[in-house]
Formats: structure tokens, C-alpha cells, sequence
């Protein structure tokens, strides 16, 4: 018993020990810039039901690219107790979108098809939360957060041929909900960690659009669509410290948000709202990014 109690002695203070000589410093600070790209598309059916036909009409950009900025912010608060922050936002600067619409099932039937740019807009992921660290020695770290989550989107559908040129049309996505994000990291060489984070966000979707050249349709606000939906982002990064508390690093990520079936409204001139089901709305793509970072 003796030996036992002699045991667990040693290893409560071994694990005191490691945690003192922590791999991630109390405060930290990063600022990163880059580029990312995404696609996004969204589909409804010709009737509530999800019939008449299926598909009815479908949206899609694709290859949308441009520079992204970033900063994350996380502190060590109060003992084991975290804070985490963070902002990413996209300045798109090229892309396309295709809109196509069908006359039968399964996209068969195609009785409109036609591409445009989509090579303005932006999009802007804010995140915060609390976390509890488990594990932060010299090698390697664990921290769960918990928090809330809003993603925006601004994308256009523009002309560029001179066929349409007043075309300036919107659709402009809002995804909100609570996240569970955990951050690790392990120690490679004396100056080298890799670290690395996955988040899961449970949020809910809505979204409105202004086709501004169907006069058929009100203005400023043509149709919303709303829906339920989860986001998956995971990341790596290789962060290198240069001196003291300054380091440098670089990495990629990957993200892809969707949702179920929900509902389309369109806010016709004559006052009548039609109703039909939102099939799907996917919004997936990959960033890459490298910057500076302090810790004290």
C-alpha cells in the first residue's frame, strides 16, 4: 500500500512537472494570410414535397478564389480554463456560376442553362469559445473548446460578355450554431510543432437573394431559403519559433458546411409567396496559408 500511495506521489508530480514546462504558452496570438477556394451550389424541388420534378432548379460557383486573412487568438485564462477567438475572411476574385433548370427527375430534361462570373464577393467565419486544457507538457497538447460559430457569404452572379449588363445579381448565406472544436499539437524538433485542429458546427441556415434583373420578382429581397445544417473544418500547420516568443508558420485546411432539406420562399411583385423544398445547400473548399504568431 505503502508503494502505491508512494506511486501515485510520483506520477501527480510528474504529470505537475510537465504541465509546468508546457508546449503552448499561456497567451497566444497568430496572424496568417493566403489563398482559398471554394464551391458552392444549392438546389430546389418544384414543390414541397420535393416532386415535380426533384431537381427543379440548381445553383452552382464553383472555383471561387482569392486571399485570405486570419487571426486566432487563444489564452490561457485561468488555470486549466482557455479562451479562443478567431477570424478568417475570403476576398473572392474569381469563379464562375452555372444556372440550370429541369423538366423531369434527376436532372433530365434541361429547359435552362447559362454561365456567369462569380468572381466578386467575400465570405467571413467568426468563431469563440471556452475550452478545459487536458494535457499541455513539453510534447504534446489537448484542448477541447466549446463555443459559437457565424459563417457569411456574399456571391454574385455578374456578366462580363456585355449580354446581360446590368446584371448584378446576390445570394447571400448566413450559417449560425455552436461548435466543438479541439486543437492539438506535438513537439518534432526543439523549434518545430505541428499543430493541428478539427471543428464540428451544428447551425442553422438562411439565406436571401436579390435576382435583380427578373421583374417578376420583389426587390430587394427576391427569395430566402432556410434550413438545418452542420460544418466540418480541419487544419495543420508547421510553426516554427525564430526567436524567443516570435514564430512562423504554414499550413492548409480543408471545410465542408451543409445542410438537409429545408424551404425556398419567392416574394413575387403581386404579393403571393410560392413555397417549394430547398433540397441542399453545399458549401466545401480548401485553404492554404502561412504567417507570424507571438506567445507569452
Amino acid at each position: 500500500m505503502k508503494k502505491f500511495i508512494g506511486f501515485c506521489f510520483v506520477f501527480v508530480n510528474g504529470i505537475s512537472s510537465l504541465y509546468a514546462q508546457s508546449i503552448e504558452k499561456k497567451l497566444q496570438v497568430s496572424l496568417s494570410t493566403g489563398y482559398q477556394q471554394q464551391n458552392f451550389h444549392w438546389s430546389i424541388a418544384g414543390n414541397l414535397n420535393g416532386q415535380n420534378p426533384n431537381i427543379y432548379s440548381e445553383l452552382k460557383w464553383q472555383h471561387l478564389g482569392g486571399q485570405n486573412i486570419a487571426t486566432n487568438v487563444q489564452w490561457n485564462v485561468w488555470k486549466r480554463f482557455s479562451l479562443y477567438a478567431s477570424y478568417n475572411r475570403q476576398s473572392i476574385s474569381s469563379g464562375s456560376v452555372t444556372d440550370t433548370d429541369y423538366g423531369a427527375d434527376n436532372r433530365t430534361n434541361p429547359t435552362y442553362h447559362e454561365t456567369f462570373n462569380g468572381d466578386e464577393g467575400n465570405t467571413s467565419l467568426w468563431n469563440a469559445g471556452a475550452g478545459f486544457i487536458l494535457i499541455n507538457n513539453e510534447r504534446f497538447s489537448l484542448i477541447p473548446y466549446v463555443g459559437y460559430t457565424m459563417s457569411k457569404q456574399s456571391l454574385h452572379l455578374l456578366d462580363r460578355t456585355g449580354n446581360f449588363p446590368d446584371l448584378n445579381s446576390t445570394y447571400q448565406p448566413n450559417w449560425k450554431g455552436a461548435f466543438l472544436k479541439v486543437t492539438s499539437s506535438v513537439r518534432i524538433i526543439k523549434n518545430l510543432k505541428f499543430a493541428a485542429d478539427v471543428t464540428y458546427n451544428q447551425v442553422t441556415y438562411n439565406s436571401k437573394a436579390n435576382w435583380n434583373l427578373i421583374q417578376t420578382f420583389q426587390h430587394p429581397v427576391s427569395y430566402r431559403h432556410h434550413a438545418d445544417g452542420y460544418g466540418v473544418d480541419a487544419g495543420g500547420q508547421f510553426v516554427y519559433t525564430i526567436y524567443r516568443n516570435l514564430s512562423i508558420h504554414a499550413g492548409a485546411g480543408y471545410f465542408n458546411w451543409q445542410t438537409g432539406n429545408g424551404t425556398d420562399e419567392l416574394y413575387l411583385n403581386n404579393g403571393q409567396v410560392d413555397k417549394t423544398q430547398l433540397n441542399e445547400v453545399v458549401n466545401s473548399g480548401f485553404r492554404v496559408q502561412g504567417g507570424v504568431g507571438l506567445s507569452f
